[in-house]
């Protein structure tokens, strides 16, 4: 163990939000895979030991613990809690509104339990440090924030009186406020419940030196602690994630909050049983989310999205009820298991088509670099209707791939559009259709799709040059069919890691 950060030094960590990619629905089973890109967008968790003033809350006792946290972002939205570390509770003294928080609350109780247990008095470090000035008491204050992508910034951009562009975008603030609640606010589906998640229990376990700063300063690392480290922050998250939400998911948004860009098997429903119920104690969590459990058998392969190809992400404004969805999908599946069966391994097999062709892009970029320029050059400039037949196609092997991927991807949609049919859920609605065949006739995009369970409210490109990425743009802000906005997240390869304080000052002058 590490040495807790109790100089009052600020501990600060990061998480990406997420795009599934390809592995909608099958990722749901172990049996499959997910392909999902890690973003640049990130949320932080900034956290520092202060002495607190808790006015007209009632006095703590010797055992508890005070912590503040407050996200700025939003509108009421603070929570006052006291953590007890002889019972390992944690209890809700008030909140700005007087509601809760539960994934703030469920990661706050589980992961400083977890704390205490593997670095026994470092807690209680806090409750013992000594009464400061108008009866106040040390503890923790947390600022939870967000950059500006994982929420809607129609409203904030419709009241300056500027267009929904990446030029607008650009001229917000980082993490600016969103001027409503956080329980109004309207996400754009990157995963930010996940990536808190993710990101406070990282910068718990820093804070309190169960895991070392140095093991997550590297987005991705392989050295033994560093993949240990990793893991055990993973699977903390994914057991506070479950708690909160009641439920034992897929856990891909929490998989790339923590490791970034990878294909994704799932783990094993059954390893949480124990911790998560009603009767767990601090042992039975501490047991099941250890790095050493050989019942976590989620798989995690490290995925790159091949040279000059970037993802462009656009937020639509049209929701979609994703578990609502998500529920008829698997009550299809099981009243129809032999139909099921063979649509999902016909998914798998085109899902996994495009992965590999990922692979052997980045292969043929190392091989011939040269020869990978001039194809995607070609490509850049021309629709993806017209790749197959160009002249260059029998002499570039990245030129066949990109035709390739192409193909690949209209083969997803298809395949998505059918089990929508079945299972009469919207994953591919005829409106995303229209949209998705418009941006498909822009010169050098290679891929365009409804990404996670599908719906109404997103979309992804995949492009090969910035005039194509703005030739998309055009296509999304003249479609009047619906609203459609760019968000600027790109792809990162990296997942949870610590970060130098001083190039937050959006985040620490809350602290």
């Amino acid at each position: 163990m590490t040495q807790p950060s109790f100089d009052n030094a600020v501990t600060l960590a990061s998480a990406p939000g997420k795009v599934l990619v390809v592995g909608g629905y099958l990722v749901l089973e172990h049996a499959y895979s997910g392909l999902v890109v890690g973003t640049d967008a990130c949320l932080y968790a900034a956290m520092q030991t202060q002495v607190l003033d808790f006015p007209g809350v009632l006095s703590l006792g010797e055992s508890d613990v005070p912590i503040f946290v407050v996200s700025p972002q939003f509108m009421s939205a603070w929570w006052r809690y006291s953590y007890n570390t002889k019972s390992s509770s944690l209890t809700q003294l008030d909140s700005a509104d007087g509601g809760s928080n539960s994934f703030v609350q469920v990661v706050l109780e589980s992961t400083l339990g977890l704390a205490n247990a593997y670095a026994p008095g470092k807690v209680q470090d806090l409750a013992a440090g000594s009464a400061a000035s108008c009866g106040g008491r040390q503890g923790l204050k947390i600022v939870l924030s967000a950059d500006n992508d994982f929420y809607s910034q129609r409203e904030t951009l419709a009241k300056l009186g500027t267009g929904l562009s990446s030029e607008s975008l650009r001229s917000l603030p980082r993490m600016c406020e969103t001027g409503t609640t956080l329980a109004n606010v309207h996400k754009t589906g990157l995963g930010s419940s996940a990536a808190m998640v993710s990101s406070l229990v990282a910068a718990i376990l820093v804070h309190f030196g169960v895991v070392s700063h140095r093991d997550l300063q590297s987005e991705r690392g392989g050295e033994p602690g560093q993949v240990r480290s990793r893991k055990l922050i993973h699977n903390i998250a994914q057991y506070a994630h479950c708690l909160a939400q009641g439920k034992v998911g897929s856990g891909f948004d929490v998989s790339a909050a923590v490791y970034g860009s990878h294909v994704y098997r799932r783990f094993s429903p059954t390893v949480l049983e124990t911790a998560m119920a009603e009767c767990s104690s601090i042992e039975d969590i501490k047991q099941a989310t250890s790095p050493d459990n050989p019942g976590w058998n989620s798989e995690v392969t490290p995925v790159s999205i091949p040279p000059r190809l970037v993802l462009r992400l656009a937020d639509v404004d049209a929701g979609s009820n994703t578990p609502s969805m998500v529920k008829k999908v698997l009550q299809w599946q099981k009243a129809n298991p032999k139909e099921a069966s063979g649509l999902w391994s016909r998914l798998d097999a085109a899902n996994t088509r495009i992965r590999f062709i990922w692979d052997q892009l980045n292969e043929a970029f190392n091989t011939d670099s040269a020869d990978y320029n001039i194809a995607l050059d070609w490509c850049a400039t021309h629709k993806s209707s017209e790749w197959k037949s160009a002249p260059g196609l029998l002499n570039s092997q990245t030129h066949k791939l990109l035709a390739e991927l192409v193909e690949a991807t209209l083969d997803v949609r298809a395949l998505q559009r059918q089990l929508g049919e079945y299972a009469q859920v919207p994953i591919e609605p005829l409106k995303q259709t229209r949209l998705l065949d418009a941006c498909m006739e822009v010169p050098g995009v290679c891929m365009a799709a409804v990404p996670g369970a599908g719906g109404y409210d997103a979309i992804f490109c995949v492009t090969l040059s910035p005039a194509a990425s703005r030739a998309v743009e055009d296509v999304w802000s003249s479609w009047d069919e619906m609203s459609v906005g760019p968000l600027l997240a790109n792809q990162a390869s990296g997942g949870v890691c610590m970060l130098d304080v001083a190039a937050y000052p959006e985040i620490t002058s809350h602290l």
